[in-house]
C-alpha cells in the first residue's frame, strides 16, 4: 500500500517543513517540538494507529487479567505499564525520527498505537480514585506521585538511551 505521490504534495504535506529541515542537516528534538498532523491522514497510518492501538491495549488487558489486583491493592500492573510505555515512547521517538521516508507507518504503529494502548490515564484516575474512596490516601498519592515523577524520568532517560543508540 504505497503512498501516492501528488504534484503538489508540499502543499498538502504536514511534514515537508520537518523532512526540509532534516535534509538540510537541522536538529529537530521531538520533546520540544512534537510534530502532530491535524488532518490528511492517510489509510495505511490510520491502520497503523489501529492495528497497533488493538495489540497494546490487548497486551495491557492480558497483562491485568493474568495479575489481578485485589479491591484496595496496590495497582502495579497498572504502575508498570505506564512506567514502561514511558521509557519504551522516550527510546522509541528518536529511532523513529529519521524513518518518515523509508517507513512512515512505523511510528504511528509503535508510539500512538501500540504504545498508546499499552499506557493509560483512564486506569490511573480508577485506581487512584478507588484507592482514595477506600480511605487510602497516602497510597493513592504515592501511586500518583510515583506514576508522574516516574514517567517523566524514564521518557527522559529512555530519550537519551534513544539518542545515543541513533548517534552510535
Amino acid at each position: 500500500m504505497d503512498e501516492q505521490v501528488h504534484p503538489d504534495a508540499d502543499e498538502h504535506d504536514l511534514f515537508a517543513d520537518e523532512r526540509r529541515q532534516l535534509e538540510e542537516g537541522a536538529t529537530h528534538d521531538l520533546l520540544d517540538e512534537p510534530v502532530l498532523p491535524l488532518l490528511g491522514l492517510s489509510a495505511t497510518t490510520l491502520a497503523a494507529v489501529f492495528v497497533g492501538g488493538a495489540f497494546g491495549t490487548l497486551a495491557r488487558y492480558l497483562l491485568a487479567a493474568h495479575h489481578p489486583v485485589g479491591s484496595g491493592g496496590f495497582p502495579w500492573v497498572t504502575l508498570l505499564v505506564n512506567l514502561s510505555g514511558s521509557f519504551a515512547i522516550g527510546l522509541v521517538l528518536p529511532l523513529t525520527e529519521h524513518m518518515a521516508d523509508r517507513a512512515p507507518v512505523v511510528r504511528p504503529l509503535l508510539v500512538v498505537g501500540f504504545l498508546g494502548g499499552w499506557t493509560t490515564y483512564s486506569t490511573l484516575a480508577v485506581d487512584a480514585a478507588l484507592l482514595a474512596k477506600h480511605g487510602d490516601v497516602a497510597t493513592c498519592l504515592v501511586y500518583l506521585a510515583a506514576t508522574v515523577a516516574g514517567g517523566l524520568a524514564l521518557v527522559v532517560a529512555g530519550h537519551a538511551l534513544g539518542r545515543r543508540m541513533e548517534d552510535a
